[in-house]
């Protein structure tokens, strides 16, 4: 008969680690407090204030000079909780925005359509001619291997708010959302680099997958800082014969001169402050 040396047994070192990353980092996770994606804020998702970043009107982007002459519109200011709450989006690490930030693009796309009526894309009123391409932003290879293609997932939302908003007035045009521009060259990351670099770097206009001729086009991004993005996307769809309407963004950098950050205090700071000046106070001759 055959003798097998036993199986060495895992230490117990190794069985509370094999412990934490099965059964118990779901129970971890569910008996900590959530945290606003904004602020910080304890046992919120999103707290009234940074919500609040979200509802605001639309403003025109006159500062990303990249662009050229084209008529960007953008939702929030990048900066402060704002942009906390984009970069946890993009990432990954606050899923729990995708609702969020897709009714934000819905809104979005129900107030521009609101501004550009059918009537005013399209002079002939044969419904056969009558499509608006929504176009993201191209992603690197990275974010696209990923699956983290927000630019196409806003897109997406901008579309559909379109389409609800011109869907009562009889016949709507058809409202496609097509992720069809793709790098090429200048795939660098834009984080830290200086606005000159930024314009450099995106500067390359990207190709285009399919036919545009002849049809309008609304294109779409998460941040636009100089616009050298949107402005080169702009570029190669108008030489392949689209009609660049416009772009939306959810948010968009400030000028280097007048950016502001504001945070909404979180309630340990406002305690901690107020104990200080209770201090200072019983101290005072």
């Amino acid at each position: 008969m055959t003798h097998r040396a036993p199986a060495p047994q895992p230490s117990a070192a190794r069985r509370l680690l094999d412990g934490l990353s099965t059964g118990f980092s779901p129970g971890l996770s569910l008996g900590l407090p959530v945290s606003c994606a904004g602020c910080g804020r304890w046992e919120t998702t999103l707290c009234p204030q940074c919500r609040e970043l979200l509802e605001s009107e639309p403003f025109t982007v006159e500062h990303a000079e990249a662009a050229g002459d084209l008529a960007i519109l953008s939702l929030a200011t990048y900066t402060g909780p704002m942009r906390t709450m984009v970069l946890g989006w993009k990432n990954g690490s606050r899923e729990d925005l995708t609702e969020v930030m897709a009714h934000s693009g819905r809104r979005l796309g129900r107030w521009w359509a609101r501004a550009h009526p059918p009537q005013e894309i399209w002079a002939s009123p044969s419904p056969a001619a009558r499509a608006l391409l929504v176009v993201p932003a191209p992603s690197g290879a990275v974010r696209r291997l990923r699956g983290r293609l927000v630019a196409a997932h806003l897109a997406d939302v901008v579309a559909q708010g379109i389409a609800e908003q011109w869907a009562p007035g009889g016949r709507a045009p058809l409202v496609l959302s097509t992720d069809l521009l793709r790098r090429r060259g200048g795939g660098a990351h834009q984080a830290g680099r200086s606005a000159r670099q930024r314009r450099g770097n995106r500067a390359v206009a990207p190709r285009l997958l399919t036919p545009v001729a002849g049809l309008p086009v609304l294109l779409i991004d998460d941040v636009v800082t100089t616009g050298a993005t949107l402005g080169a996307c702009a570029r190669a769809l108008e030489t392949a014969g689209g009609r660049v309407l416009g772009a939306l963004t959810l948010s968009a950098a400030p000028p280097p001169a007048h950016a502001r950050v504001t945070v909404p205090a979180r309630p340990a700071a406002v305690a901690m402050a107020a104990a200080a000046r209770a201090s200072i106070i019983d101290t005072a001759p």
